[in-house]
Formats: structure tokens, C-alpha cells, sequence
């Protein structure tokens, strides 16, 4: 209980030390879902599947659970999270305390993020859908799900390496969503049309989305778990 208390103390403080995260967040949903938005009105103007729109779909929605904050954005020049785990370890908070806080700044980023995100697509393009709110919702959690198990590597890449290599370690995931999008490709379809179909057809009882929610969910704590037990190991110095 000692250590929730602390992870919540962590979250508020993150949360309200850089105001502008909130619009750099907000700004760059907008933006990103707005782009899918029009790359999936192109896919369904034409007969060519192009697997561009899924392989932005797949870089892009994991960066739902992130906010952009002034340390996000410095982190291979100055490796301010290992700056930030060396300090909690100073003060000393423990690991499994930053870890909680880690993950709840996640699971409000997906919330906060997917307000705009699926708001700006909506509103450009899956409103000609004819979706109803718990299509669309299941939709929204199936992609969520999604990113939540891409998130827990992104974690394990934040808190174990150097700023420099946790960035090379995250452009490695590019070729790995380009490849996802040509396998999806093959079966002659593409994935945000499938997940589309799949939560219109079955809303919040969609076998797809729970899937995603579930698998998502308990690949994020397994990551976090591995990244903890190693975390204790690291020399932050």
C-alpha cells in the first residue's frame, strides 16, 4: 500500500510539473488521428491494398500512452530517464513505486490521448461508417489493447538502456509494423478494415476486442514485471 501511495505521489507530480504536456499531447493526437483518418479515406477510394495505412496505424496508436513532456523530448540528449531512475533510487523511492507510476501515467495517457485521437478520426473519416457508440468504443478498445502490449516494451526499452540505444531500439519496431502490415496484406484485406467489421458486427461483444484487451493487458503487466526485476539490477550510475 506504501508503495501505491508513493506511485501516486510520482503520477500527480509528473502530471502537473509541465502543463504544456497536456497540449503537446492533445495537439499531436489531433494531428496523428486526423492523418489516419485521411489514409483510410484513400484506402477505401481505391482497390489497391497499400499497407502504408496499417503500417501508420501500428506506429502510431502506442504513442497513445505516452504524454509529451519536456523529459520526452530530451531524452537522448541529456538520458533523462536514467537521470529520473537515479534520482528516485537517491531519494530513495523503490523501483516497484516508479514502476506502479509508470504504468498509471500510461493507463491515463490512453485515456486522455484516445479522447483526440479517435475524436479527430471519427470526426474526418469513421463517421461516414454509420458506427454506433459502442461500435465505435469497441473499436477504440481493440486498438487500445493493441497498443497496451506495445507499451509494456516500450517500458522495458525506457527503463533498461541509455537514451541513445532506447531510441535505436524503437526504430527497430518501424520495419517490424511494416512487415505485420504486408503479412495482413496478404489475406487480401487490411487491418483497420477487419478490426472495423469485426466492431460492427459485434460491438462491446466483439471477440476481437477482448482478445486485444486481454492480451494487451497481460502482456503489459508480464513486461513490466521482466523490466522490474531488472530495473533492481541496473547501475544507473
Amino acid at each position: 500500500m506504501n508503495e501505491w501511495k508513493q506511485a501516486w505521489w510520482l503520477t500527480r507530480s509528473q502530471m502537473h510539473k509541465d502543463k504544456l504536456q497536456w497540449l503537446w499531447s492533445a495537439l499531436f493526437m489531433i494531428y496523428t488521428g486526423s492523418m489516419s483518418g485521411v489514409m483510410l479515406l484513400g484506402q477505401q477510394q481505391t482497390d489497391f491494398i497499400n499497407p502504408v495505412v496499417d503500417s501508420f496505424f501500428l506506429i502510431m496508436v502506442p504513442f497513445q500512452g505516452f504524454m509529451f513532456c519536456r523529459r520526452s523530448f530530451r531524452y537522448i540528449q541529456e538520458d533523462s530517464y536514467t537521470q529520473m531512475l537515479a534520482y528516485y533510487r537517491r531519494i530513495p523511492i523503490p523501483e516497484q513505486a516508479v514502476m506502479w507510476s509508470r504504468l498509471q501515467q500510461s493507463l491515463m495517457a490512453f485515456a486522455y490521448n484516445g479522447i483526440f485521437f479517435y475524436g479527430s478520426l471519427y470526426v474526418v473519416n469513421l463517421h461516414a461508417e454509420g458506427f454506433r457508440w459502442d461500435q465505435y468504443l469497441a473499436f477504440s478498445l481493440t486498438c487500445t489493447g493493441y497498443g497496451l502490449m506495445v507499451t509494456g516494451l516500450y517500458i522495458y526499452g525506457e527503463f533498461l538502456n541509455s537514451g541513445k540505444k532506447y531510441l535505436v531500439l524503437s526504430t527497430l519496431f518501424i520495419p517490424i509494423a511494416i512487415g505485420i502490415s504486408l503479412l495482413i496484406r496478404m489475406s487480401g484485406s487490411y487491418g483497420l478494415r477487419i478490426v472495423m467489421d469485426e466492431s460492427k458486427s459485434w460491438g462491446l461483444l466483439s471477440p476481437v476486442m477482448w482478445i486485444a484487451l486481454v492480451a494487451g493487458v497481460a502482456g503489459l503487466w508480464l513486461l513490466s514485471r521482466l523490466t522490474l526485476k531488472k530495473l533492481v539490477l541496473r547501475d544507473l550510475n
